[in-house]
């Protein structure tokens, strides 16, 4: 006799959230797996879509190829944050909500509930609460990024917390199952893992070794995807997508019709790993924006943040006619010892370049080495509370990115995007 598995996405209290293609890719691996197995599987995403809608809440915003931000209210700021002057929201559910699609669900055998950022630690536990409330004793799984990374927050709320990655097998690629019909868009994982050891990253913690997943299963399910719902965006996940010259990026991308999709790199790409080939399929392939990790102008970290490796990828690209303003790159802000004029100057470069800089404030991760080192800096005790480690308060950690130098920062990007244009970021 199958059993009721009811797998939870929580909602999200933030100052800002925005889905850039984001999922619980994860939690749906699982869920994928489970239905293979004939269990009854049941969904609740108590942070996207039309079910958490109230009146009251303000509804997203849509934008180009499937992005959007979530329902929103405005609620008091934890006691915590009271000092940072911005407004804070409950994206998704209310509690009544919650308890409402929960009793619309009626009591599982087992319940699943991922958990996102390191600083959305209380709402997974609320989660938990509201659970327990309805469903008493019930059985709960605790697993994800802050399961992971922080799981003593968790442990005394009478859960099952589950580290690391889910031993799924590698054929299960979670864009099987039903809930993806409801997506505006594709999320694609062809490699799990990284094989670089960059000190502000954790990819090494949730996967000590890099896995691969079938690409031919991943585009089999991308093309049901399509006939199922129309859609046409692909949102990769990987750490490492161009892994081997982007080897099993082409071994997907050859089993699907030149234009029929668009894909999208929220994540940033290795430079050293672009090729004359690899960027043949970039422009047969509709990539309308690549984004690739640069960090800094000034090598700190590993080869891929070569100024010569950026200048050389940039000019292939533009030799097989991708637009040099639709080259997205991401620079590192905040980090331990690193100076303002460091980062002006890694703007000014990229820019220089005719490419598109994009600041990323230095978030705090537990168990890299750049946590431990940002520790005697900070001028938050994001160790024992990881509200702070949320890198809308890296100006507020840092002895040297003050608000004020933040403001300036971002007033120089904004003039460099005036000048290129109003292309889509």
């Amino acid at each position: 006799m199958s059993k009721k598995l009811l797998f939870i996405n929580p909602f999200v209290e933030d100052f800002t959230a925005y889905n850039l293609w984001a999922v619980p890719l994860g939690l749906f691996r699982i869920m994928e797996f489970f239905e293979s197995q004939g269990e009854e599987v049941v969904y609740l995403d108590l942070l996207d879509g039309p079910q958490v809608a109230e009146e009251g809440m303000t509804p997203p915003v849509r934008r180009s190829w499937g992005r959007r931000s979530y329902w929103k209210r405005e609620i008091e700021k934890p006691r915590e944050l009271s000092f940072v002057p911005r407004s804070y929201y409950r994206f998704g559910a209310s509690d009544e909500r919650v308890r409402e699609l929960l009793s619309a669900v009626g009591r599982p055998d087992k319940v699943y509930i991922t958990t996102g950022m390191t600083y959305w630690y209380r709402c997974a536990r609320r989660v938990v609460e509201l659970v327990r409330g309805l469903y008493g004793d019930v059985e709960i799984d605790l697993g994800g990024i802050s399961a992971t990374l922080i799981p003593a927050f968790f442990e005394r709320d009478g859960v099952k917390v589950r580290s690391g990655r889910a031993q799924i097998p590698a054929s299960v690629t979670g864009t099987g199952c039903r809930s993806l019909t409801d997506l505006a868009f594709f999320p694609a994982n062809l490699v799990e893992g990284c094989p670089n050891r960059c000190p502000y990253c954790s990819s090494a913690i949730f996967y000590p070794k890099v896995y691969l997943r079938s690409a031919a299963t991943l585009a089999d399910d991308l093309e049901k995807w399509h006939a199922a719902t129309g859609g046409a965006d692909v949102a990769f996940y990987d750490d490492a997508l161009l892994l081997r010259n982007g080897r099993y990026l082409r071994e997907f991308l050859d089993r699907l019709e030149p234009g029929k999709y668009r894909f999208h790199t929220p994540n940033g790409l290795h430079l050293h790993e672009v090729d004359e080939e690899l960027c043949e399929y970039f422009t047969r392939y509709d990539f309308p924006q690549l984004r690739f990790g640069f960090e800094t102008a000034f090598a700190r970290y590993e080869d891929k943040t070569s100024l010569s490796q950026l200048v050389r990828t940039a000019d292939m690209l533009a030799e097989h006619g991708y637009p040099r303003e639709r080259i997205g790159v991401y620079l590192l802000c905040g980090l331990p010892h690193q100076s303002v004029s460091e980062v002006e100057r890694s703007i000014d470069v990229v820019a220089g370049l005719g490419l598109r800089p994009y600041l990323s404030e230095f978030s705090p991760v537990p168990g890299t080495s750049l946590y431990f080192e940002h520790i005697s800096e900070s001028r938050l005790d994001f160790v024992s509370e990881p509200l702070y480690q949320n890198n809308t308060l890296s100006s507020y950690r840092s002895p040297v990115f003050t608000p004020d130098v933040m403001k300036k920062l971002r007033d120089r990007l904004n003039k460099i995007y005036e000048t290129e244009g109003s292309y889509s970021s």
